[in-house]
């Protein structure tokens, strides 16, 4: 097992300065069942050709749609039927479709809300899930990855949605996301980020849980294009930020309890705040 990794820094920058980012531009939402209120706001994702912003909304069973001003403009998995939400998790936006991880299965919908198909179900077996959350997609083969979180896993699906193999075992994973040469798996572990290659091989584990300059709570996180690691810390309040060396170098204070940060091509951190505040901050 190799002691020292040095990540690359793809060509590609998402131009952000971090350490600029102190207030919020918009501060919208709040608690309720109302179509631009939410009810435990989980994960969040940008549509990258329309900047829409899209929210899975734990308490109110279903997914909501907000323009990149954080403008409500619609909702969809809250109609019975198989396309019908329960407890809504993660989701990824990958070639105009929505993956959403809920229950013990998989959802997926067109870009406006229609329902296609869903995968999976309750188990221990292949194809088999118990509380599945983070959902990632490997953009060069269309792998997709989902952390089976009571079954302390994370499977690998083909494109079509068949069985390829899982890594394993974690305490307990609740996010994965990947760059273009490793796999990043969020775990209740301590350190609590553990990085693979696409082997399948630990390379490293990182980030000190409850250290102070570390993260406290990490609930969720994303890579951007740089592979800075943008980790919401639920119980610090905040975003913090570690480059590629998982060196901490900013840390955003937010509103209550962030469960969930992106980065939009608008360089933009986008954090969904859960529990007391219920809102969506746009920085």
């Amino acid at each position: 097992m190799a002691t020292a990794i040095t990540i690359e820094t793809e060509k590609v920058k998402t131009g952000i300065d971090y350490t600029r980012k102190i207030q919020p531009l918009v501060c919208a939402s709040k608690r309720g069942k109302g179509n631009d209120e939410l009810y435990c706001p989980l994960c969040v994702a940008v549509d990258k050709m329309t900047g829409n912003i899209y929210i899975t909304d734990v308490y109110n069973h279903c997914a909501k749609v907000f323009d990149s001003t954080a403008k409500y403009m619609f909702k969809f998995g809250d109609i019975g039927g198989e396309g019908k939400m329960s407890y809504p998790s993660s989701l990824v936006i990958y070639k105009s479709r929505i993956l959403i991880t809920h229950s013990h299965d998989i959802l997926k919908y067109n870009l406006d809300g229609e329902f296609v198909s869903r995968i999976g179900k309750q188990g221990k077996a292949e194809l088999e899930f118990i509380f599945p959350k983070g959902i990632a997609i490997n953009e060069s083969n269309d792998d997709i990855y989902i952390c089976d979180c009571s079954n302390c896993r994370v499977q690998i699906l083909s494109k079509d949605f068949q069985f390829k193999s899982q890594l394993g075992s974690f305490k307990y994973p609740l996010d994965v996301k990947l760059s273009k040469g490793y796999i990043y798996v969020l775990d209740e572990s301590n350190p609590c980020i553990h990085l693979f290659d696409y082997n399948h091989i630990l390379l490293k584990s990182v980030i000190s849980r409850g250290q102070r300059n570390q993260a406290i709570n990490p609930r969720s996180f994303i890579i951007d294009n740089s592979n800075n690691i943008v980790i919401a810390d639920y119980s610090s309040n905040s975003i913090s930020i570690f480059n590629p060396e998982f060196q901490s170098i900013h840390h955003i204070l937010v509103s209550e309890h962030p469960t969930a940060v992106t980065v939009d091509n608008h360089d933009r951190v986008i954090v969904v705040c859960n529990h007391n505040v219920n809102c969506l901050q746009i920085f």
